[in-house]
């Protein structure tokens, strides 16, 4: 006859799953970072990936395949391709369910926008954000550590900056589970 520890700790299990898929490896360093931060209390199992670039569409079709039965399954996409790109992933991704999240123009100016107050990035170029945000904040060779993004962006600054940056409370949303 087996008896059961009355000490031993008892298995976490999420009720709910989300794949989380960033078009590189930017994205996907910053939301395994947010992950860390926002999803584990939350009861929701959050997977991570990074796609290998392409076009729009190509980042929304490679998201589908990620083997997993996830609840939901999200892109974290940068808004610098074409307008008929764009158009086209929009309805890929709506045709397969999948949410989308627009960077524009990129990552970095999501990046920015968080770190510098009262600046609108929008209207600058993938290639200036990303320049901009090297030079001052994280170098490209550090771009893959995570104690950069710890350093960089604590809780308290996203917490202070979700209400005015649409795109990181949509993402902290999507890991907190409280989003549609």
């Amino acid at each position: 006859m087996s008896r059961t520890n009355p000490f031993k700790k008892k298995r976490r299990v999420a009720n709910r799953t989300l794949l989380v898929f960033g078009e590189g490896m930017c994205e996907e360093m910053f939301l395994k970072h947010i992950k860390g931060l926002y999803s584990y209390s939350a009861n929701i199992a959050v997977t991570v990936r990074k796609g290998k670039g392409g076009t729009a569409v190509d980042v929304v079709i490679d998201s589908d395949k990620i083997p997993g039965d996830f609840e939901k399954k999200v892109v974290v996409l940068d808004n610098d391709k074409s307008g008929d790109e764009m158009q086209q992933a929009r309805k890929e991704a709506k045709s397969r369910g999948i949410i989308l999240i627009e960077n524009t123009p990129c990552i970095e100016a999501l990046l920015l926008s968080i770190l510098e107050s009262g600046t609108d990035f929008s209207s600058k170029t993938s290639s200036w954000c990303k320049k901009e945000f090297e030079s001052k904040y994280i170098d490209k060779k550090k771009r893959s550590n995570p104690a950069e993004y710890n350093k960089h962006f604590p809780k308290r600054v996203l917490d202070s900056k979700r209400t005015s940056v649409k795109e990181l409370n949509a993402i902290i949303l999507l890991m907190e589970g409280k989003s549609k």
